[in-house]
């Protein structure tokens, strides 16, 4: 429990310094400034961002300035107004990092396809890692359709734009509230709840306690999640594939005939990650349907 506490403690770092990186992408940006954002220090900060991400905090500043370049090439801005609005002093050296990062120059982006360009854009918002873990991602995109019975459950809420953003603050809190919990986990489900409120993301992570659901833990709030019928996917490999997997099976879904029904989704994760291999960590991805 300590090593998934330190982890998302880490990973809310890196949320906080990826959230003001991305919001001033258009000024200078210096190690210091945004480590402190992060709450780390400098020398720390390098060595959590580069184990994460598998790039260092500059390569993911210019990656990330490339990305939102490529949204304002399908607009009629000149490059040297694009350069500006996403860092660059010059032209120049907007285009020689264009050209490393896409292998082509912005004018040559700008005459592609529709379906090219998105390819192009899709392929390099995803870091190292994250494309290094998609390989590696095993779900068989034939889901099992089954009915939940009525689950209580115990969790701890957060609201965000990002679902990502949500569920890793989510997580923090509520790991660090579970390790005070004195009633019988054995028989317990680990579970991740999200859902839109207001259209804000809204997700728990959260605990069922069948021996005991009537139980008050402070820190957490008791919920009841309705019986319903979800399309049942099962996720093989490291948690951080959990989003894609949820991308891939909304995916499936709405090609389909299916309906999304009203229950939020869920992840169930179905073994314990501190004695458990990455590579054999099993989820349930779970999307309601009606």
């Amino acid at each position: 429990m300590a090593k998934l506490v330190q982890e998302h403690f880490h990973k809310m770092q890196l949320a906080r310094a990826k959230k003001f990186i991305n919001s001033n992408l258009e000024y200078k940006l210096t190690l210091d400034a945004i480590a402190k954002s992060s709450g780390a220090s400098s020398y720390h900060f390098i060595r959590i961002f580069s184990a994460y991400t598998g790039e260092t905090p500059f390569g993911y500043i210019r990656r990330e300035r490339i990305v939102k370049s490529l949204r304002l090439l399908e607009n009629d801005l000149s490059i040297t107004e694009i350069a500006q609005q996403v860092g660059f002093e010059t032209s120049s050296s907007f285009n020689k990092a264009f050209k490393k990062e896409v292998k082509i120059s912005p004018s040559d982006f700008r005459n592609l396809g529709q379906a090219k360009r998105s390819e192009i854009f899709n392929n390099l918002l995803m870091g190292p890692n994250l494309k290094e873990i998609i390989m590696n991602v095993q779900m068989e995109l034939k889901p099992e359709i089954i009915t939940r019975s009525e689950t209580v459950i115990y969790g701890h809420k957060a609201q965000n734009d990002s679902i990502k953003d949500a569920a890793q603050i989510a997580w923090q809190e509520f790991l660090q509230i579970i390790t005070t919990v004195k009633e019988d986990l054995s028989q317990s489900e680990f579970l991740g709840v999200g859902d839109m409120v207001n259209e804000e993301c809204s997700y728990s992570a959260a605990i069922s306690l069948p021996s005991n659901e009537n139980a008050v833990i402070p820190g957490l709030e008791r919920e009841i999640i309705p019986a319903s019928k979800y399309a049942k996917f099962l996720l093989k490999g490291p948690y951080e594939g959990i989003w894609y997997a949820f991308d891939q099976a909304f995916k499936f879904i709405n090609e389909g005939d299916f309906e999304i029904g009203d229950a939020p989704s869920l992840e169930v994760y179905l073994n314990d990650p501190s004695i458990t291999p990455e590579a054999e960590l099993l989820t349930e991805i779970l999307i309601p349907i009606k």
